[in-house]
C-alpha cells in the first residue's frame, strides 16, 4: 500500500502553464509544497534570463551585442550550448539563429499580442550561420557573429523542465508539465504509470495514442496551436531553416519520447519540420527515443511505440 497523495503547483510562465506534481505520504506534503515553489521559481528565472520578448532579458543583450564577446550567465551559457549541440545532432534543421525569419513571419511579439498585419519579404538570405557562433567555456563568453539574433524559446522550456526534474530527483514520484513538455519519475499516487495522451492536433476529442511513461521525458510540437493570420495568409511559429519560412512539410504534430526534455523538445521540432521520412530517421537515431508523426491527411507513423490509431 504506497498510501501517496498528489501535491501539485501550478502557474502561469514563458506564456505556458505549468505544473509539477509530487507523490508523498501526508507527514511531507509541507516539505513537498516548498520544493514545488522552488520549481515556480526557476522557470521564473529561465523567462527572464531567456525570453527574447523581454528587451531585458539577458537573451535580448546578447542578440544586441551582436559582433562582441559577452559575458553570459551559467544559465544563458548553457542553454546557448545545448541549442547549438541540437543544431549539430540533427545537421541544423534545429536552428537557434531562425529569429529574424520568425519576425518576417509576423512572430515579432509574445503570441497572446499577435495581431494582423502584411507578410514581409523573407529574412532567409540573410539569416546567420549557427556554426559561426564561439563559446569559452572557461569564461562563459558567446560570440555571436554581426546581424546574428537567437531565439530559444522551445528548447529554453525544455531545458528549464529538465533543471525542475533535477530539483526533485530525490523524490521517487513526480511529473513536471511544461506547457506539453514533459518530464517524470516514478509512478503516479495510485502505483500505475504517468499517462501522457497525444492529441489529435485537429481538435478531434479522442486522443491519438496514449504512452504510458514511468521515466523520461515525452515533448510535442505542432503547427496547428500557435497560428495566426497575416496578410490573408495562415502562419505558425516552426520555420524550415531550409527556406525561411513557416514549415509546410506534411507533418502537423510530432510526439518524441526521449531520456530528457531537452532531447525530446529538439527532436520533435526538427521532426516535423523535416518531414516523414528523414523525421522518423531522426528519432530512430538517438538511442532511447520514440516518436510518432500525425500528417496532413490523418496518417499517424510511429517509430519504437508500435501501432497506433489513425486520425479520423
Amino acid at each position: 500500500m504506497r498510501n501517496l497523495s498528489e501535491i501539485s503547483h501550478s502557474f502561469k510562465v514563458m506564456n505556458t502553464d505549468v505544473t509539477a506534481i509530487i507523490c508523498e505520504t501526508a507527514e511531507n506534503r509541507v516539505i513537498a509544497a516548498q520544493a514545488l515553489a522552488r520549481i515556480e521559481l526557476l522557470f521564473r528565472l529561465s523567462e527572464r534570463t531567456l525570453s527574447r520578448f523581454d528587451e531585458g532579458s539577458e537573451l535580448s543583450l546578447l542578440n544586441q551585442s551582436a559582433g562582441q564577446p559577452f559575458r553570459a550567465s551559467g544559465m544563458l551559457f548553457e542553454v546557448v550550448e545545448a541549442a547549438l549541440e541540437a543544431a549539430c545532432l540533427t545537421g541544423g534543421i534545429f536552428d537557434p539563429t531562425i529569429l529574424p525569419c520568425m519576425l518576417q513571419a509576423g512572430y515579432d511579439r509574445s503570441f497572446e499580442k499577435l495581431g494582423t498585419g502584411s507578410v514581409k519579404k523573407s529574412a532567409h538570405e540573410g539569416k546567420c550561420d549557427w556554426r559561426k557562433i564561439l563559446l569559452h567555456s572557461a569564461d562563459k563568453i558567446i560570440y555571436l557573429p554581426q546581424g546574428c539574433r537567437l531565439d530559444l524559446g522551445g528548447i529554453g522550456k525544455g531545458w528549464a523542465v529538465d533543471q525542475a526534474y533535477d530539483l526533485l530527483k530525490n523524490y521517487s514520484d513526480f511529473a513536471i508539465d511544461g506547457g506539453g513538455d514533459i518530464r517524470v519519475k516514478g509512478r503516479q499516487s495510485d502505483g500505475t504509470p504517468w499517462n501522457v495522451g497525444v492529441a489529435d492536433p485537429r481538435g478531434g476529442k479522442a486522443d491519438v495514442a496514449i504512452l504510458n511513461v514511468d521515466s523520461g521525458a515525452v515533448c510535442t510540437s505542432t503547427t496547428m496551436k500557435r497560428q495566426w493570420q497575416t496578410g490573408g495568409q495562415t502562419r505558425h511559429h516552426l520555420i524550415d531553416p531550409r527556406t525561411g519560412e513557416p514549415a509546410d512539410s506534411g507533418v502537423i504534430s510530432a510526439t518524441v519520447s526521449a531520456p530528457t526534455a531537452t532531447r525530446a523538445e529538439v527532436l520533435a521540432k526538427s521532426a516535423l519540420i523535416a518531414g516523414p521520412i528523414r523525421g522518423l530517421q531522426l528519432i530512430e537515431k538517438q538511442p532511447g527515443c520514440q516518436g510518432l508523426l500525425i500528417l496532413e491527411d490523418g496518417e499517424v507513423l510511429s517509430v519504437g511505440l508500435g501501432e497506433v490509431q489513425r486520425v479520423a
